[in-house]
């Protein structure tokens, strides 16, 4: 119909028809083109949404159970730090030197008397952190990364989750040193969480080197190791703020219902 009037206008020479034709034409793809712009833009941005909350409702679980993985770390540092002054090895330095870097000591529980018995269970138990990331993993195979328009965020998110492998793979080290000292305690009679008098145990990290370092190990290892976890959770606190600024931000928020089950954070004893 279009191109038979424009034809008609031409055999007229009627320029002005066919000029207005022109626009009519150019007019019609120029805005047929930006309304599926702004729907691609739109549902671009609703995907961004979605990775994004699906990545604060990772980093919350993992600040629900922050606490119960840091006072496994300070449990450790207070088994060892009682079973080494018992031992007669004195008190432990305040700080833990790593190459240039000093590493200072968080305050510990005190272990209760009724609770001495069960010191190897203090000692030997290693609580990690072994998921909370599936938003990001989610972000990263479906290749939207690029999506997220505030690329300082999205190298927010990245730097983030860099550091979190960091400490997931750190975490296999504090779980191998357990291991280790674990069967190093079989030749001196001593099971993963053996319960007998303190007396025995304070004996054993007397009489044996080999035993008493790895009871030092385990305090440096777990000093590191809340280290690690405090500063993840000051990391975790900044980069959920952002996000949530992020969201608060966007054209159409998400509602505070979650569209899928919270995940639950590992902290797996190993």
């Amino acid at each position: 119909m279009l191109l038979r009037r424009v034809m008609e206008h031409v055999r007229t020479q009627n320029w002005f028809a066919v000029f207005l034709d022109f626009v009519i034409v150019v007019g019609g793809v120029f805005i047929g083109i930006q309304v599926s712009n702004w729907n691609d833009a739109r549902a671009n941005k609703g995907v961004v949404v979605r990775h994004l909350t699906e990545i604060a409702e990772d980093i919350e679980s993992h600040l629900a159970f922050h606490n119960e993985l840091y006072l496994s770390a300070t449990a450790r540092i207070a088994a060892a730090e009682y079973l080494l002054e018992a031992a007669g090895y004195g008190a432990m330095p305040e700080t833990l030197t790593v190459s240039t870097t000093a590493v200072p000591a968080p305050e510990t529980p005190e272990i209760p008397e009724e609770s001495l018995k069960n010191v190897l269970g203090w000692l030997n138990l290693v609580r990690v952190t072994v998921s909370a990331r599936s938003g990001y993993d989610s972000l990263i195979s479906s290749g939207n990364l690029g999506l997220i328009e505030n690329r300082d965020l999205a190298r927010e998110i990245q730097l983030y989750y860099g550091g979190y492998d960091d400490l997931l793979d750190t975490q296999k080290i504090f779980q191998q040193t357990r291991d280790e000292g674990v069967r190093l305690g079989y030749d001196y009679g001593l099971s993963v969480w053996d319960e007998r008098p303190i007396e025995e145990v304070v004996a054993v990290v007397r009489d044996h080197e080999d035993y008493a370092a790895y009871v030092r190990t385990v305090r440096e290892w777990a000093l590191a190791h809340a280290l690690f976890l405090r500063d993840l959770q000051e990391e975790s606190e900044s980069l959920l703020a952002a996000i949530n600024a992020e969201l608060e931000g966007a054209d159409d928020p998400p509602s505070r219902h979650r569209t899928r089950p919270r995940p639950e954070l590992d902290g797996r004893c190993a």
